[in-house]
């Protein structure tokens, strides 16, 4: 279910950021808008596109590449479990530190 999340104001700084492309960086908070209170997310490039970028039909082929270069800054961690690929969202807790009553997560932890 989409939520409401909160961009720190020092987002922008963050020095993992740095290393991937604008376009990554947004593509990162928009992530945000579908992972559940633990950060995680089931890892669906239809469902990605659909939700996150419905108008832009470049967006199946630029989706590998910022997920490989959110993986490749340690922004995210994808995982595997029972052939269904997850996304989680790692330092979660540093990224959105607004939940106030978090949902316990339904997607399985990283193994």
């Amino acid at each position: 279910m989409p939520r409401i999340r909160t961009i720190d104001p020092h987002f922008p700084r963050t020095p993992s950021l740095s290393r991937v492309s604008r376009e990554a960086r947004l593509f990162f908070i928009l992530l945000w808008t579908l992972a559940d209170d633990s950060g995680r997310l089931r890892l669906d490039h239809e469902r990605l596109r659909d939700q996150l970028y419905p108008f832009d039909n470049d967006a199946p082929s630029l989706l590998p590449i910022w997920i490989g270069e959110l993986e490749s800054a340690r922004c995210i961690e994808l995982y595997r479990v029972e052939d269904v690929e997850y996304l989680r969202v790692r330092n979660w807790r540093q990224v959105q530190t607004c939940i106030q009553h978090p949902a316990r997560s339904r997607l399985p932890a990283a193994p």
